[in-house]
């Protein structure tokens, strides 16, 4: 019996061990793979952020030189460039850094290397070091170069991950970093991020006193990391989604919008078209179709240049979008031709509306570059779908073909007879 017994608790504290055993197999694994989740996703983050700073860029630069222009005011490259480095300074300042993370820019004199290939622009952490020059000569504190390894990155792939050794903020630890770095060729910046890797765990795992917790609960913390683990996977997942989704709508709507009048792209109109052309035929719902363009647009470009040309786009598309109701859509068809898609209306009440039009562009006040005033017409065309219309494209041809009439005058409109 007592052998038994011992047999028994023998075969129980082995199902113990082993039970133990694999709770610290399937702890270590957990803890691994959300090291590796998370290392995926500082890298993405990382990434994705100074990828968007390089976009904001762009942005700043082209909200500047617009903000001049509107004021007439002359705007160097060089004015532009340091307005835009005092807005990034100001920028990174004020940011938080509560996860360790910091991004700074360095601006490179010589992509051959060496001592002062570069100048330290902009680091929050290190403000007191600013406009310091580098060399790719530098070692950190384990004796890498990641100025040279930086350098040679972005020099020869426009950018890179790369990591090195260096204190904590505010401490006399040396941890290691991970960084990404980007190249902004117009300025010779390299933009980069950097977080520490310890970071990275901390995110996941707060400490020893936690391990000897979940080693002593067992299955039960096993199953706490699996949870752990799907809902942060899940995480991961639905910020993936985020981010791809928002990367979405800003490619769609860029498709779907003209970047210089922000009328809707021709190829958003084709596909509108074709979808109320479908409607027409399956309801009888059905829609007007109206075309104009600029009279004597050429004249205006060979005349004034092609900026006061597109002044004269951007200008005519907002009197046209103040005219017209908000469910009417403004498509920008190709150079200066445009299709306005219209809810049904009488005969009579499209010709007030047409009137009106080339009214609002008539008595629009285009200013010339040295300041004069300029006047712009536009002539229209009008039409519908018809029962004998084969596709949409038979609506455009017929739409053409009134504003072809209109155009013998000019700055009127024409409503084609099958209307």
């Amino acid at each position: 019996m007592i052998d038994k017994n011992r047999r028994t608790l023998s075969h129980s504290l082995m199902l113990c061990l082993f039970c133990l055993f694999t709770t610290l197999v399937i702890q270590a694994a957990t803890t691994y793979a959300l090291y590796r989740s998370a290392l995926s996703f500082q890298q993405a983050y990382i990434q994705h952020t100074v990828d968007n700073i390089l976009l904001n860029i762009d942005v700043l630069r082209d909200n500047i030189k617009k903000r001049h222009a509107a004021k007439n005011q002359p705007v160097t490259d060089e004015e532009i460039r340091n307005e835009v480095e005092d807005i990034l300074r100001s920028v990174f300042y004020e940011a938080s850094n509560e996860d360790g993370s910091y991004v700074w820019i360095n601006e490179v004199i010589d992509y051959a290397g060496g001592d002062n290939y570069a100048r330290r622009l902009i680091h929050p952490n290190l403000r007191d070091t600013e406009g310091i020059w580098l060399s790719t000569k530098t070692p950190d504190a384990e004796g890498n170069l990641p100025y040279l390894t930086e350098l040679e990155g972005v020099r020869d792939h426009g950018s890179l991950f790369y990591s090195y050794y260096f204190k904590d903020l505010g401490a006399d630890t040396i941890s290691q970093k991970l960084s990404y770095a980007r190249l902004y060729p117009d300025y010779n910046w390299i933009v980069c991020m950097g977080i520490p890797y310890h970071a990275v765990w901390e995110n996941i795992y707060t400490g020893s006193t936690k391990l000897k917790i979940i080693m002593l609960c067992g299955y039960l913390f096993s199953l706490f990391g699996i949870i752990a683990t799907a809902l942060y996977a899940l995480r991961l997942y639905r910020q993936q989604h985020r981010l791809q989704q928002d990367e979405l709508n800003i490619l769609q709507h860029a498709i779907a919008t003209d970047s210089l009048t922000q009328a809707r792209s021709r190829h958003y109109g084709a596909e509108r078209l074709k979808e109320l052309f479908s409607i027409y035929h399956h309801n009888g719902s059905n829609t007007i179709i109206a075309m104009f363009d600029i009279d004597h647009f050429k004249t205006v470009n060979d005349t004034y240049g092609h900026d006061f040309g597109d002044i004269v786009l951007r200008d005519t598309v907002q009197q046209i979008k103040q005219n017209v109701r908000q469910e009417d859509c403004l498509i920008r068809w190709g150079g200066d031709e445009f299709i306005l898609i219209l809810s049904m209306m009488t005969h009579t009440e499209l010709e007030h509306h047409l009137q009106r039009l080339n009214t609002c562009i008539r008595t629009h006040s285009f200013i010339t570059p040295d300041g004069a005033k300029h006047p712009v017409t536009i002539s229209l065309g009008a039409t519908c779908f018809q029962k004998d219309d084969t596709s949409s494209d038979d609506v455009i041809k017929r739409v053409d073909h009134a504003l072809y009439q209109a155009k013998k005058i000019r700055d009127t409109f024409c409503i084609s007879d099958s209307f």
